[in-house]
């Protein structure tokens, strides 16, 4: 049934019309600020051009070539600090391998791969007890993480010929 009697309008609390007010200044704010940074920002790369001009203007070609230089020389000092940082100190691994190696052994050949922290090393030793000792030196030494002995022979004179991989913490290049 359709009412007569009109009801009364419920009105909304003050404070919820403070906060719709509240939100709308705040929204309006943003995208003034928005708004004003943006202009900010135009006018700013605007003057950056306006003041590169100018020192176009006047530097004179002496300058511009004294820049170039310098820029060149910038550039091949950060790469030398980079090659510096970067440098992996062989000679820490030639003292620790002269250390540990036992005097009747003899190493003719050694190839160092920093990269992989691994060296080739070859030689010769008197006998097969003398080898293996130095093996057990080797795999005893915290810089080193596995000794895997590739090539074994005896050679011409009885001596024991051999060649091992010598996988090494890479900390000790540093």
């Amino acid at each position: 049934m359709v009412g007569i009697i009109p009801k009364t309008v419920k009105k909304t609390p003050q404070w919820q019309n403070f906060v719709a007010y509240f939100c709308y200044a705040l929204l309006i704010g943003l995208v003034l600020g928005y708004a004003l940074l943006f202009y900010l920002e135009g006018k700013a790369i605007s003057s950056l051009q306006n003041l590169e001009e100018k020192i176009t203007q006047v530097a004179t070609p002496e300058d511009r070539v004294a820049e170039s230089m310098i820029l060149a020389t910038k550039k091949r000092i950060n790469d030398f600090s980079t090659l510096l940082q970067d440098h992996k100190k062989s000679s820490n691994f030639l003292s620790f391998l002269e250390v540990n190696t036992l005097p009747k052994v003899w190493l003719t050949k050694l190839e160092l791969n920093p990269a992989e922290a691994k060296a080739l090393v070859s030689g010769q030793a008197p006998d097969f007890k003398t080898l293996g000792q130095q093996i057990l030196i080797l795999q005893g030494q915290e810089q080193v993480q596995s000794v895997d002995l590739t090539n074994l022979s005896i050679g011409k004179k009885g001596e024991t010929v051999f060649s091992f991989d010598l996988y090494f913490n890479p900390q000790i290049l540093q």
